[in-house]
């Protein structure tokens, strides 16, 4: 019997290394991108030597119009994919004007561009193979980013995109999802010159969970036909108070804030 195929982007370390990792023990074949070679060819011989799949990596910047653009052929050309995992993105601290255009388009063609290109280039194998599409937003998709300006606007999008999906095409037997995390221990807030001994939290409101936790939530929110997948008991509970908050009073505690992580 053939393995099914996952594409997975951003997959050299955190949330996304945890998605190949469950899908390698699912039994899927994997195609793997990242810009760091090193950490990620030692991913994928970690993968290969645990589970019997074979494991490719293209090595790219989705923020690179050629690069991307290599992916997104390759991706149409597959004869047959199984799952979409949009994973790749990060984050620019800085106010909108503060930053030069090109950071800002950076982000955008990784958070925004790559994730409409790649979809749209999976679509008609993931509908095939009544297929897997797992798009990563966050938490912040709810909330202004006013001291990561695009962070949060990108990743609104990314969530309503993906919903837009699972309802135009959950009768074709496309089973999409919204990704949604708080806070994650990965090595996403060190790349912000954070230390992550004392930024997560163990306990409390602002708790962070596993990159494992994240997924392992996803996939059970899958089992029970969600469209948006939350980790952790703290971040329901967030999204659920700003849900019934005056927006007047959420733009008030976070113009106090001296920073939106």
């Amino acid at each position: 019997m053939t393995h099914p195929l996952a594409v997975i982007t951003g997959a050299t370390s955190g949330i996304g290394a945890a998605y190949a990792d469950r899908l390698a023990a699912e039994g899927y074949n994997l195609l793997l991108t990242g810009r760091r070679e090193d950490e990620l060819a030692a991913e994928c011989d970690r993968l290969r030597q645990r589970y019997p799949v074979e494991v490719e990596y293209r090595l790219v910047d989705l923020a690179e119009a050629d690069q991307r653009e290599a992916l997104v052929q390759e991706v149409t050309l597959l004869p047959r994919l199984d799952a979409l995992i949009n994973n790749a993105g990060y984050a620019e601290d800085g106010r909108f004007g503060d930053l030069n255009w090109s950071r800002h388009q950076a982000l955008l063609d990784v958070h925004v561009t790559s994730t409409l290109q790649l979809t749209h280039a999976a679509l008609p194998n993931l509908i095939r193979a009544r297929g897997l599409l797992i798009n990563l937003a966050s938490v912040a998709s709810w909330l202004p980013t006013p001291q990561s300006a695009l962070y949060g606007p990108t990743k609104s999008f990314v969530r309503a995109f993906t919903e837009t999906l699972a309802l135009s095409y959950r009768r074709d037997g496309l089973r999409a999802l919204a990704v949604c995390p708080g806070f994650t221990v990965t090595n996403f807030h060190a790349r912000l010159g954070l230390d992550p001994e004392s930024f997560y939290k163990r306990r409390g409101i602002t708790r962070a969970w596993s990159a494992k936790a994240v997924v392992e939530r996803s996939f059970n929110d899958l089992a029970r036909g969600r469209v948006l997948s939350i980790q952790g008991w703290n971040y329901r509970l967030i999204l659920a108070v700003l849900r019934h908050l005056p927006v007047r009073w959420l733009h008030a505690a976070l113009a106090r804030s001296d920073r939106a992580r």
